[in-house]
């Protein structure tokens, strides 16, 4: 391929990755999109929902963030549909001030997210739902990025916060006398079996006219996720290269194969009706009020579908639908 096909990329988790969204920067720094024929560039935004709405405004041809910005614009009316998965869950821990001890003690407390309706926030609403707590038993307050709650957590000015699980295991160890890790995100997978995920995003009218370029970026991030999937080293150079957060050598690792083993990485670009059905089920329990959206409205799944003919289905023992 000669001929780079420009794309413009929203990247809701504004101008850092975590681990649960670096399939995005593996296929920039593996150069998988640049073998595919791209030249993408990356406008950091601040959450999910500003990203869709900057490729609903023309800023951006696809955005990268959670799904359920994704569902809720199609509900309200708006042209959008889900390409392709970058992940099959959320990698953060539960962090909490110390005096917050067990799980029934979360009752009351202040918990921090990045927006309403953002991706911290589905999760946090799924997780106090499966510990058997009232959603009006929580005081929720709008931070911020991970940064902002961060140092609300640390100036103990807010109790609780979903934070990105590299980020989560720096603070458990740098400011131990200060706050804690009271669920790790194995636990959180465990507990909220079926997690919302992030996902590229696009409107109708981009799909329509630019086929090509969809195509080649769903390719590129389903290589970029098997990388990752498939080896630690390149894993870890992929994470030394978009990660500042200084963790140790042995929990980076740990990191990795607690992601690799509960099939954490969208090897198959995640897009099989089973799958859907649960993700819709679980945004329509969080927003019984939105109209309820069908999965053919959603997804335009022939991307997905030509990349796994061109690739192969990847052997995962978790993607198994």
């Amino acid at each position: 391929m000669t001929d780079k096909l420009p794309i413009r990329l929203a990247a809701g988790s504004g101008p850092t990755f975590g681990v649960d969204d670096l399939s995005c920067a593996a296929a920039t720094t593996l150069g998988l999109w640049e073998e595919e024929g791209l030249n993408v560039t990356w406008t950091p935004v601040h959450g999910g929902v500003a990203a869709i709405n900057a490729v609903l405004d023309g800023t951006v041809d696809v955005s990268y963030g959670g799904l359920g910005p994704v569902i809720k614009s199609r509900a309200e009316g708006n042209p959008v549909r889900a390409v392709v998965s970058m992940a099959r869950g959320l990698a953060q821990n539960l962090i909490t001030q110390k005096r917050i001890e067990t799980t029934a003690d979360l009752r009351g407390v202040s918990w921090a997210l990045d927006g309403m309706n953002a991706l911290s926030h589905h999760m946090a609403r799924l997780t106090v739902r499966a510990l058997g707590i009232d959603e009006g038993d929580i005081d929720w307050q709008v931070v911020g990025p991970p940064p902002e709650r961060i140092e609300r957590l640390l100036n103990a000015s807010i109790d609780v916060s979903l934070i990105r699980v590299e980020e989560a295991v720096s603070l458990s160890l740098e400011h131990a006398d200060k706050v804690h890790n009271l669920l790790g995100f194995a636990q959180l997978k465990e507990l909220v079996p079926t997690q919302p995920h992030g996902v590229l995003g696009t409107s109708e009218e981009y799909e329509v006219g630019h086929k090509e370029e969809l195509t080649r970026l769903t390719r590129g991030m389903i290589r970029a996720s098997r990388a990752l999937h498939d080896d630690y080293d390149t894993f870890r150079m992929v994470y030394d290269a978009n990660v500042s957060v200084a963790v140790p050598d042995d929990r980076v690792k740990e990191i990795w194969q607690q992601e690799h083993d509960s099939g954490g990485f969208a090897v198959n670009g995640e897009m099989s009706e089973a799958h859907w059905t649960r993700q819709m089920e679980l945004y329509r329990d969080l927003y019984p009020d939105l109209r309820a959206v069908s999965q053919d409205e959603m997804l335009p799944r022939t991307f997905v579908a030509d990349a796994l003919d061109a690739l192969g289905r990847h052997d995962s023992a978790f993607d198994n639908y």
